[in-house]
C-alpha cells in the first residue's frame, strides 16, 4: 500500500495525467503481494495537446491545480491510511523533488538526451512539486 501511495504521489508531481489502473501490477512472490516496478512513466502535461487531467481523480480532482488542503485527507481515508502519515508522506516527496530535480537533470546532461529537454523537465517538476506542497 505504502508503495502504492508512492507512486500515485509520483505521478502528480510528473504531471503523468495518463496514469491508469493498467499501469499497475501486481507480483506474487514466496506467498507475498508487492507492487510491480513502475512503467509507462512519463510527463504528459509536458505536451500541450494532450489533456492535463487524471485519468485516474484523485480525492475527486482532474489536475493538481484543482487539488486543495484537505484533498489528501480525503484520499488517504478512501485508501483506508491515517491522513496525518499521507500528508507527510506527500510532503517529503514533494521536497526530495525540489531539492533534487535540478541536479538529475544536470547529471543525465550529455547522456545524449536533450540538455535544454531534461532542464524544462527539472523546471516543471519543482513547480508541481512546490504547488503539491501547499495542498498538505
Amino acid at each position: 500500500m505504502l508503495k502504492l501511495l508512492d507512486a500515485a504521489i509520483v505521478q502528480v508531481l510528473l504531471g503523468n495525467a495518463d496514469a491508469h489502473g493498467k499501469n499497475y501490477s501486481l507480483l506474487h512472490r514466496d506467498g507475498r503481494i508487492e507492487l510491480a516496478p513502475l512503467y509507462d512513466l512519463l510527463s504528459t502535461v509536458a505536451y500541450p495537446d494532450l489533456s492535463p487531467r487524471f485519468a485516474m481523480r484523485l480525492a475527486r480532482r482532474a489536475t493538481l491545480e484543482e487539488m486543495r488542503r484537505g484533498d489528501w485527507d480525503r484520499f488517504a481515508r478512501s485508501a483506508g491510511l491515517g491522513p496525518p502519515f499521507v500528508r507527510r508522506r506527500v510532503r517529503e516527496l514533494a521536497d526530495i523533488a525540489t531539492a533534487r530535480a535540478t541536479a538529475v537533470a544536470k547529471g543525465l546532461a550529455g547522456s545524449g538526451l536533450d540538455d535544454a529537454a531534461l532542464a524544462r523537465c527539472a523546471e516543471r517538476v519543482t513547480d508541481r512539486a512546490r504547488r503539491l506542497a501547499r495542498t498538505v
